[in-house]
């Protein structure tokens, strides 16, 4: 009998927690369409690290992006990131990351998480606020993703990254459809700076 109880709480452990990935993995579907449903789009953020504090703004269309924060912008063409910082005049060049889940790093795909090898779990809810904990089930890509939406409608409210004890949130203040172009690296606007080449 002491043996049936235990393997009952077990097959009802398992079965709560199939409901929570599948519970997660709603949410993050009603995410990963919600920005779909934008098109091309525009967000603005706040980002903090510590005592560090920033706000910003980025653009996406397609495989292509924007980031401007501080004296730094970031763009990508699809294939190729150009990073500019402005305060030391320079510009390093590298591939884009397409696998890149930051939002720092490539916004293109820091909402869509549906398909992906991260493992996904409702970390806590206040009202219609829901945190999901994401984690890369590839145990080489280190650190934990804490991606906060609205469970009704998908819209997400902040991501932050945490690894050891470094953490950066990006809180969004604004997330809109934009019908303005995305705006493109122009090698003149950075002639006197010194250009890196990682690729």
């Amino acid at each position: 009998m002491k043996r049936s109880i235990i393997i009952l709480f077990a097959l009802l452990a398992a079965i709560g927690s199939c409901r929570a990935a599948d519970d997660a993995q709603a949410i993050l579907r009603r995410t990963a369409d919600y920005v779909k449903k934008l098109g091309d789009y525009g967000v603005s953020f706040v980002l903090t690290s510590g005592d560090y504090a920033s706000s910003g703004r980025y653009a996406v269309s397609g495989d292509v992006y924007y980031i401007a924060v501080d004296n730094a912008e970031v763009y990508s063409d699809g294939k190729t990131r150009y990073e500019v910082n402005h305060a030391r005049k320079e510009v390093s060049v590298d591939d884009m990351d397409a696998a890149s889940r930051n939002i720092l790093d490539n916004p293109t795909r820091c909402f869509d998480f549906v398909g992906t090898d991260y493992r996904s779990e409702v970390a806590s809810r206040d009202g219609d606020e829901v945190t999901l904990h994401l984690r890369a089930v590839d145990p080489e890509i280190e650190g934990d993703i804490y991606l906060t939406v609205s469970e009704s409608t998908g819209r997400p409210s902040s991501v932050a990254y945490s690894l050891y004890d470094d953490r950066v949130t990006v809180r969004i203040t604004d997330i809109y459809g934009s019908a303005e172009a995305v705006r493109r690296f122009d090698r003149s606007t950075c002639r006197d700076y010194e250009m890196i080449d990682f690729r």
